[in-house]
């Protein structure tokens, strides 16, 4: 392997950058015309859409809007702590409040607001379900929620008998009847909005700021989520939309689930009816010490709620599926569970998914050229990964075998002239450099020049914006070991 000097390197940097100025200065001023931002709306527009949202004390308003720079969203909370409570602790014995972070608000649901409490006990679907007795979806509710949710500044209601708790107990009933596909606004309702809202709900930074009312109201409908995609996993297709969600409920590193790490598990009623089916550590005895403290308990009732509602029962039958799965299909499939691997009994998930993860391992093993070849290529390394993180914990012999077919995927597709494969290795490469992948950044930058990966992806097409900037990432990460040939090739850019 041969080295270059440090000027060289540098020269060669800036000579791709020069480049990619050339070809992509006009772009670039476009881009950044069009990301200027916008005025904020004036006190008093704000202070209409509080009074609209149920906030109807205009002075309180002013005073909100006043102490967060006219900031609505940061109003909003500001309103909700004062409506309700500022305290983000609440001990086993008090009664958990649903609350609502937006969406419209009476004076006598305010008034109300803290007398309503959480069903805990709901295992039978007739009693959740009995708002909605219709065999049609709330069509209305969507729709005034699809105006809130996509906006900048979105409004989230989070009570049961509003529009998001609506729609999911409407669409949970279709579920159950098998028809909620057939509905074309409940179907975009489970297959866009959804996973709109719940990212919001989960990965928003502004969870941290919300007090202990926001949280109880999303764990709220996190709870009635989980019900929805146990029920519609009950038949085909692969609702591949809600699951990513339910990965992400299950996730926890999230930000939902960081900001109530702390939170005491409360599911004895899950414990006494599922047995030995019980999926969930409910037991602090069952963790190390240095997770004691961190019980996780909101993310191990939700995991034990969904066994309860035969989610995973429904979801094991979609592995044997009449048409065969994609890449995208078996990570939906593997990936929730993998995400919160560390919190259940290891023997049980070994018992219910080991056949799965080695049949998804085996589909990677025979793709064919063709495979690589399409834009959702991306779906193989998603999955790759799933495999990985389940064997770090439950096949640690493999993990070496799982990286190593990481890495043959990955040259096979970066190796073909055809532009998808190309670029989908490229993203994928800059996943790893930027550590979003469990693979050791120096094991990858080894890989890299082993087989003169720069070359190869030098090869491609240098007038796609998205592909240059990919590889002037990889150029940056490997500058320290890049290789005289890869130089020289950079030199007759023109």
């Amino acid at each position: 392997m041969r080295g270059i000097s440090g000027i060289k390197i540098y020269a060669a940097s800036c000579h791709l950058c020069r480049i990619i100025s050339q070809r992509f200065l006009f772009i670039s001023i476009l881009l950044t015309a069009s990301s200027a931002s916008t005025n904020l709306s004036n006190m008093e527009e704000n202070m209409e859409i509080l009074e609209n949202m149920g906030f109807i004390d205009r002075e309180l308003n002013h005073q909100a809007l006043n102490q967060t720079g006219n900031d609505i969203g940061e109003a909003i909370v500001f309103l909700a702590e004062s409506v309700f409570f500022n305290d983000d602790f609440i001990t086993p014995n008090e009664q958990r409040p649903t609350s609502i972070f937006t969406g419209s608000l009476t004076a006598d649901q305010i008034e109300q607001q803290q007398n309503i409490t959480l069903d805990k006990t709901s295992n039978n679907s007739s009693n959740e379900l009995s708002m909605e007795t219709s065999n049609t979806f709330t069509t209305n509710a969507f729709l005034n929620l699809e105006n809130r949710v996509y906006r900048d500044r979105w409004f989230i209601p989070l009570k049961r008998e509003e529009n998001l708790g609506r729609c999911l107990l409407s669409a949970t009933r279709l579920a159950i009847d098998g028809i909620a596909d057939q509905d074309e606004h409940c179907k975009k309702f489970m297959e866009i909005l959804i996973p709109a809202a719940f990212q919001k709900l989960q990965c928003s930074d502004r969870v941290n700021s919300w007090p202990a009312t926001v949280q109880f109201g999303v764990f709220d409908m996190m709870q009635l989520l989980v019900d929805l995609i146990a029920a519609r996993l009950a038949y085909s297709p692969v609702p591949t939309q809600l699951l990513e969600t339910l990965a992400i409920l299950f996730d926890h590193d999230s930000v939902f689930q960081q900001k109530n790490k702390n939170r005491s598990y409360d599911g004895s009623h899950y414990d006494e009816q599922l047995g030995e089916r019980l999926l969930a550590k409910s037991s602090l005895s069952s963790f190390s010490d240095s997770n004691k403290n961190e019980q996780y308990g909101w993310l191990r009732e939700i995991i034990n709620r969904f066994v309860l509602k035969d989610g995973i029962q429904h979801l094991k039958r979609q592995f044997k599926s009449e048409q065969p799965l994609t890449a995208l299909e078996y990570n939906a499939l593997l990936s929730p569970f993998a995400q919160c691997i560390d919190y259940l009994f290891i023997d049980k998930y070994q018992q219910l998914f080991s056949e799965h993860a080695e049949e998804a391992l085996n589909y990677v093993k025979n793709l064919k050229e063709e495979d690589f070849k399409t834009e959702s290529a991306s779906s193989i390394f998603e999955l790759l990964t799933t495999l990985r993180k389940i064997s770090s914990v439950v096949w640690e012999n493999r993990v070496a075998q799982m990286e190593e077919l990481h890495f043959d995927i990955l040259l096979k597709m970066v190796t073909l002239s055809n532009f998808n494969a190309k670029m989908n290795s490229l993203k994928e490469l800059s996943k790893m450099i930027e550590n979003r992948r469990s693979i050791p950044r120096d094991i990858v930058s080894k890989w890299i020049i082993e087989h003169s990966i720069l070359s190869k992806v030098l090869e491609g097409d240098i007038d796609q914006i998205q592909y240059v900037e990919k590889v002037r990432t990889l150029v940056d990460f490997i500058a320290p070991n890049i290789l005289k040939e890869d130089i020289e090739m950079i030199w007759k850019m023109q």
